[in-house]
């Protein structure tokens, strides 16, 4: 059996799964409980409309070139993770796709993994939530001309 065919084995039979890693962001608004994943809600066209914080970048991708996961085996264990770390909402990202030096060696041709990012989000509070934000400091509108000064002459118009 040559080498390439017992990396070839080793490989199929060890990384066919999914990774999921997550990168804190924020600090959650509240304390977080590990849930059941079937109450951790899912959004691909965007972000909730109601008030939220994104509390963690999550990144899914397939161990190896050789990992048959897609993208449900992907938003389920996103989903999977969020519920785990307490996170109310997964906002899905885009997808992503990197270079699998090693399957390529193995298999002598280009392998790619692929993955898909998201965020990790928290409902704040009721009591958060209710308070609207701050608004932003208006600029300082300009003096009035005083009224015995002269006016600005207007600009000639072109003929």
């Amino acid at each position: 059996m040559s080498y390439r065919t017992v990396l070839l084995i080793a490989l199929l039979s060890a990384g066919c799964g999914t990774t999921i890693s997550a990168t804190t962001i924020n600090p959650a608004p509240r304390q977080l409980r590990p849930r059941p994943a079937d109450t951790v809600e899912i959004f691909s066209s965007g972000p909730p409309r109601r008030p939220y914080i994104d509390v963690a970048f999550l990144e899914a991708e397939q161990e190896t070139g050789f990992s048959v996961d897609n993208t449900p085996e992907f938003i389920a264990q996103l989903r999977e993770r969020a519920a785990q770390m307490g996170c109310d909402g997964v906002v899905l990202g885009g997808t992503t796709h990197a270079a699998d030096v090693v399957a390529s060696v193995a298999i002598d041709a280009s392998a790619s993994k692929k993955g898909i990012t998201a965020t990790c989000i928290v409902y704040p509070p009721p009591a958060l939530a209710a308070s609207p934000p701050s608004p932003p400091t208006a600029a300082e509108p300009a003096p009035a001309a005083a009224p015995d000064s002269p006016a600005t002459p207007a600009a000639p118009s072109p003929d």
